[in-house]
């Protein structure tokens, strides 16, 4: 008798770590955002894996390149980032940070409508047809690409687009709704973006890149040369090459106030910016 109670004992023990085991193994239940944040309206809030992988290339609209497999791009540490479908750049950037512009006053998963006019307006572009077929090609590039993004190699969210969307013809209006998976992107850190300096930088992607790279950090440390170029997805061949375009980004980006100076030497780049309000605070009290 003693050894039947033992005996059932022990199958109750295997039984309750089976199911134990079992529903660690079951997937993780993702809870739904409850918010966007938000900022000023001269600021565009961008998470910081945009600002620090190639995900949205530093490049011209006509050195794209199409991946055609699922190809992990360059990313800071603790980021990785997989990408299927036509190369995004800096333009594309700017369409989808308006729509989370337009997006951050509202729960996420209603949509938000707009005019094309008014958004090629908020870009400060032209409105004829050239730049109407442009908007159509950055939204459809947008909708159709695969992004996966794992953050510390414990998390990954991965969704066919960053947005869906509704055109009407005869109004050139969009209703949009923003895919949940890019705007948990906003979870692991953000960075204010100024508006009117991206503006001024308009036709120079590298400096676009740099712009929002540098931004998303308070005191930017020393970089080497080859982890620019590796980091901003540039089509630049030869690390001469792209040592010349680094050189007029940099000068764009003093001429802005972005930066205060730089000094460039044979493989790395010394910045002195000037840091916003916020990041003085944060340097002061993590620093002083």
């Amino acid at each position: 008798m003693i050894q039947q109670t033992a005996t059932s004992l022990t199958n109750l023990t295997e039984r309750f770590q089976l199911l134990t085991e079992r529903k660690k193994a079951q997937p993780r239940r993702v809870e739904p955002l409850d918010t966007l944040p938000s900022w000023p309206a001269g600021m565009r809030g961008t998470p910081n894996a945009c600002l620090r992988s190639a995900l949205f290339a530093g490049v011209q609209g006509n050195e794209r390149i199409a991946y055609k497999k699922r190809t992990l791009l360059a990313a800071v540490d603790g980021i990785e980032v997989r990408y299927l479908g036509v190369q995004l750049n800096q333009s594309d950037l700017d369409v989808w940070m308006q729509i989370v512009h337009l997006s951050r006053t509202q729960l996420p998963g209603f949509s938000v409508t707009f005019s094309a006019h008014a958004l090629l307006t908020a870009l400060g572009r032209s409105t004829g047809k050239s730049q109407h077929e442009w908007l159509k090609e950055s939204m459809a590039r947008l909708g159709g690409a695969f992004v996966e993004i794992t953050y510390h190699g414990r998390q990954t969210f991965g969704e066919k687009g960053f947005l869906r969307y509704h055109r009407d013809e005869s109004t050139q209006r969009y209703v949009v709704e923003l895919t949940e998976s890019m705007l948990r992107l906003f979870e692991d850190g953000y960075t204010h973006i100024e508006f009117e300096q991206r503006q001024q930088l308009r036709k120079h992607p590298l400096a676009l890149w740099l712009h929002g790279f540098l931004s998303s950090h308070a005191a930017p440390y020393p970089l080497k040369i080859s982890t620019i170029h590796r980091l901003s997805g540039s089509s630049a061949r030869t690390l001469r090459d792209f040592k010349y375009r680094l050189r007029k980004a940099l000068d764009a980006l003093v001429g802005i106030g972005c930066l205060e100076s730089y000094v460039l030497s044979e493989d790395t780049v010394k910045i002195k910016k000037n840091p916003t309000p916020s990041q003085q605070r944060y340097l002061h009290n993590n620093i002083g």
